[in-house]
Formats: C-alpha cells, sequence, structure tokens
C-alpha cells in the first residue's frame, strides 16, 4: 500500500504578479526553467508541490493553482526579505518534507533555509562569489572615473557603488544559504566547482534545465535568416559584455556595410528623468561607445520578448553571440542551441559545458573583441559551417534538456536526500 504523497516546498527568487501561476511555462518571461519543472512535477501521484514566492500588493495568500499550490509571501522592509512570522505560517501550513531553495543569493531564501531544520536541497543558478570578479565587465574604472567625459564619468561611478553597495551584500547571503545546503543541485563543473568551495560536505547532484516548449520547435533553417545579423538575449549588466560587442561590430562594419545587431532587453535611451539609471549607469557609457565607434545606427533593441518571440528570433538571426565574460549555464545559450541556431560564445564560467568547441559552437576568449568578430565572420563566410554548427547544438540540446529526462534526475535526488541519515 502507498504511503502519503512526499510534500515539496519550492522557494523561488521570482516575484510573479499576485495570483499569477508559475507552473504555466507559456506565460513565463523571466525564470522559465522554474515553470518548466514545476509543470513536469505537477502531475506526479506520489508527490504535492507548493512554491513560495515574494508578492508585493497585499497581505500573504495561498492559491491552489494547476495542482499547486502558490503562496504569495509580501516583501518585509528589505524588498529582497520577507518576515519571519510569514516564513513560519507558509511552513506551518504546507508542512514539508523538503525544502527545494531555487537560487541562493536573497535574503529570502536564507531565512527559509534558517527557519527550516529538516531535509532541503538547493539549486545553483548564477554563483555570485564566481561572478563577483567580473562584475566591472573588463572595464578599467579608473579610466572611467578619471575619463573627464561626463558620460563614462557617471557610469565608471554607478559601476563602483552597485558592486561594492549592492551585488558585495549578497555574497554574504549566499555562502551562508549554500552553507546550510544538505545538498546542492547544479549543471556544469564551473558552479560544482563554487558549490565544493562553499560547502564541501554537500551532495551534488546533475540536473539540467528544462526549455520552454517554443524551442523545441520548428529548427533554424538559412534560407530563413537575415543574413549577417547578430542576436544578443541580454545588455543589462556589464558582464554581458556588450561594449566587446561594439567594438566588434564596428570592426565587421568595414567588411559586411549590411550588418545588424539584435538585443533582446529595454533600449539603452532615458524616457525622461525617471529613467535616471540610464542617465548614470552601463547604459550611458554602452550610448557613449556606440556614438564614438559609429555603430548606433545598426543596434535595435527590441525590448522584453516572451519565448514564441526569443524563439523566432533567433531563427532568423545568423548568429546567435553569448558575449558575457562570466555565466553559469546561461538559459539562452541552451535555447539557440536548441532552435539550432548558430553560436558564437565566449569561455565563460560553464558555457564550455553545454557545447563541444567546433562542432556544436565556436568559442574565443572573453575581452577579446578580435577573436570575437572573427569567428562571427567565420559563420557568416561558411553556410556549410553554419548548418553544420546549428545542427549538432540542437541535437546536443535535445538531448541535454530532455524534459523526462530531467524531470527524472530531479526526483532522483529528492529520494536520496530524503534518504539520507542526516
Amino acid at each position: 500500500m502507498a504511503g502519503p504523497p512526499t510534500r515539496v516546498l519550492w522557494i523561488v527568487n521570482l516575484t510573479p504578479a499576485r495570483g499569477e501561476a508559475l507552473v504555466d511555462p507559456t506565460k513565463a518571461t523571466f525564470g522559465g526553467w522554474i515553470s518548466t519543472m514545476l509543470a513536469q512535477l505537477a502531475d506526479q501521484p506520489d508527490m504535492q508541490v507548493a512554491v513560495a514566492v515574494r508578492s508585493p500588493g497585499g497581505p500573504m495568500e495561498r492559491r491552489e493553482i494547476n495542482g499547486i499550490v502558490h503562496y504569495y509571501v509580501p516583501p518585509a522592509k528589505d524588498a529582497l526579505d520577507v518576515s519571519e512570522a510569514d516564513c513560519r505560517a507558509v511552513l506551518a501550513d504546507f508542512k514539508p518534507d523538503l525544502l527545494h531553495a531555487e537560487g541562493t543569493e536573497m535574503a529570502y531564501t536564507r531565512r527559509f533555509l534558517r527557519a527550516w531544520p529538516g531535509k532541503n536541497i538547493v539549486s545553483l543558478q548564477g554563483v555570485m562569489h564566481g561572478l563577483e570578479p567580473h562584475e566591472y565587465g573588463g572595464l578599467a574604472i579608473e579610466d572611467l572615473l578619471f575619463s573627464w567625459k561626463l558620460g563614462p564619468t557617471l557610469a565608471g561611478a554607478s559601476l563602483l557603488a552597485a558592486r561594492h553597495l549592492l551585488f558585495r551584500p549578497r555574497l554574504k547571503l549566499e555562502a551562508e544559504s549554500i552553507g546550510l545546503a544538505k545538498a546542492v543541485i547544479g549543471r556544469t563543473e564551473w558552479d560544482r566547482a563554487h558549490a565544493f568551495a562553499l560547502n564541501p560536505d554537500a551532495p551534488y547532484f546533475t540536473v539540467h534545465r528544462i526549455l520552454r516548449p517554443a524551442f523545441y520547435g520548428e529548427p533554424w533553417k538559412l534560407d530563413g535568416v537575415e543574413r549577417h545579423s547578430i542576436f544578443l538575449s541580454n545588455a543589462l549588466a556589464v558582464r554581458k559584455g556588450v561594449h566587446f560587442v561594439m567594438e566588434a561590430v564596428a570592426q565587421l562594419r568595414r567588411h559586411y556595410p549590411d550588418i545588424r545587431v539584435y538585443i533582446a532587453g529595454a533600449p539603452v535611451t532615458p524616457e525622461g528623468l525617471r529613467d535616471w539609471k540610464k542617465h548614470v549607469g552601463y547604459p550611458a557609457y554602452l550610448r557613449h561607445l556606440m556614438k564614438a565607434l559609429k555603430v548606433e545606427d545598426i543596434v535595435t533593441f527590441l525590448g522584453t520578448l516572451s519565448a514564441d518571440e526569443m524563439a523566432a528570433r533567433m531563427r532568423m538571426s545568423h548568429v546567435f553571440l553569448l558575449s558575457s565574460l562570466i555565466e553559469n549555464s546561461p538559459n539562452s545559450l541552451a535555447e539557440a542551441m536548441a532552435v539550432g541556431a548558430p553560436v558564437v560564445s565566449a569561455y565563460a564560467g560553464g558555457a564550455p559545458d553545454m557545447a563541444e568547441a567546433g562542432k556544436e559552437a565556436l568559442f574565443y576568449r572573453p575581452i577579446d573583441p578580435q577573436m570575437m568578430a572573427w569567428r562571427i565572420r567565420q559563420i557568416f563566410e561558411s553556410d556549410e559551417l553554419a548548418q553544420s554548427l546549428g545542427a549538432a547544438a540542437r541535437k546536443r540540446a535535445f538531448e541535454t534538456h530532455d524534459p523526462k529526462a530531467n524531470r527524472d534526475r530531479l526526483l532522483a535526488a529528492y529520494k536520496t536526500v530524503m534518504e539520507a541519515n542526516t
């Protein structure tokens, strides 16, 4: 006779609208891997799953949506935290057998891990201790500060302040959260090394992410692309290295006058005084750089893209470019590979674990715009190379991100943790 279902509570660092179902992957814009995995777990007959998320706009609320209990927990005075009382109320109401924390750098996660004395498992996202040395994105801050030009000077001051006031405080939160972990889930040698450095006694499980459904659809085809177009999925953080992309594109434009760059996300041009961060931060530096390099007219910011829009843009792009100085296992790279787009990527963190160099992607060393430009040019110049890279990448991605296989890996990790004596 089967026993009662295992009760698993997910702690998620997202802030959806109150009442929004995290279990619907078709609506996920950010953190899509959370929705796709929750959807896989929702119909497990021997498991009851709940998810706790920070959600402003009212008192704590409990709803059951699509077979999963959702707790909408209001943020505390610190927007990245919740109150002790609300945290304990969730735990008392759901009574989990296992706590699964998705992400490690927020006070919210640490509070739940502290409050829960039972079994837990922690999923790594981007490991802040590994990201921190790259927060200036290879830029020489002293050169920006003493450039005697308003835009770069303000950008340098903004980056300096963000690293010391916003980023570094999260290192302590992450160290404590990973230190409290009874087990760790990751995906790359890079995150495994950092997990070992912070908690060498925690067993490590490899569970790859499940992609949103749109990326398992129609493959990239050469006759459907905009020739000499490059697509990037993010330009928000300086460590994404988009300033090096501008240098590479300025070089490539001499050979490809029709070259175009498309970037997902908000434009770097501010909309009035309320958009003050774009007047002083990294966007201000990018605007200055694009103007100096005379590439403003060939760069288009596309705004926030849905999964369908992102997949469509990847299919019409000649090259997908991952220019980050550091990453763990970037979802955008996995998505581009699943679509079958030809990929150029920096050797960044765990990215080399995701694709074989020369077969499934072309790699270059970060902070080397000349080599970046050369790799892009190789694809522009060879349709055979573009098609072989895309086909091999798609095959690899379908194996790595197989939904059922990764669901089963996660369930096996849960079983091991639940059966452990500690």
